[in-house]
């Protein structure tokens, strides 16, 4: 697609409708996700109530930020952060809003993974990867994703650029990722690459997920 104009924007509150558009948008964007494929079972159905119950905790404790099209409204792109202190999911309040219903919705198989295998093996590899930061210092991005047709315009790296520029010298920027395409993105954008940890799967085999850190601006 050509060049268009967009506006970038924290959004407090997603109506209806965008929420739809956005889930649409993180559902084409993650096609290629090994990560989203486990989490869901492989079960297609499942991936739209990933997103989001992710979305909507996000509205709750984090914060969204979106590109717009000037000229249509559309949203183009958006990307899910959680402020110093928060994490995704973390109580009853952010798991009331959809992520419980998820995980009922899930395999016994998949389920399990959930509860056993996610967290235990990827929490140790995050809080080493962030040392000597913490989750209290730490601007962490959970999700990024722009419309395959709205791709190449900058979007992502303008979403990323609006956190950075919020960060004090005393937080940092932290994600993980699970594609070589994107380790590829993240040093370009200057992200310190801090290595990977093997994630396990349901059928014993491994995801490569990624962890990068950038500090944040100094002002």
């Amino acid at each position: 697609m050509n060049n268009f104009p967009y506006k970038l924007a924290i959004v407090n509150q997603l109506t209806e409708s965008q929420l739809d558009e956005s889930v649409m948008i993180c559902i084409r964007g993650y096609v290629d996700s090994p990560s989203v494929d486990v989490m869901t079972g492989g079960n297609k159905n499942l991936e739209g109530p990933l997103f989001r119950a992710m979305i909507r905790a996000c509205q709750l404790a984090g914060r969204v930020y979106t590109a717009t099209v000037i000229n249509t409204g559309a949203i183009a792109g958006l990307a899910l952060w959680f402020p110093p202190g928060t994490v995704l999911w973390q109580n009853d309040a952010q798991r009331n809003l959809g992520f419980n219903q998820f995980l009922e919705s899930l395999s016994p198989q998949t389920r399990e993974w959930w509860n056993n295998t996610y967290g235990p093996a990827l929490a140790p590899f995050i809080k080493t990867a962030l040392s000597p930061h913490t989750v209290e210092s730490s601007w962490y991005l959970n999700c990024i994703c722009v419309d395959p047709k709205y791709q190449r315009q900058g979007i992502a790296t303008n979403l990323i650029k609006m956190v950075e520029e919020k960060a004090m010298t005393t937080s940092i920027l932290a994600l993980c990722t699970d594609t070589d395409d994107n380790v590829a993105v993240y040093k370009a954008l200057h992200f310190q690459y801090k290595g990977e940890a093997p994630l396990p799967t349901q059928e014993d085999e491994y995801i490569r997920v990624h962890c990068f850190t950038k500090p944040g601006v100094r002002l």
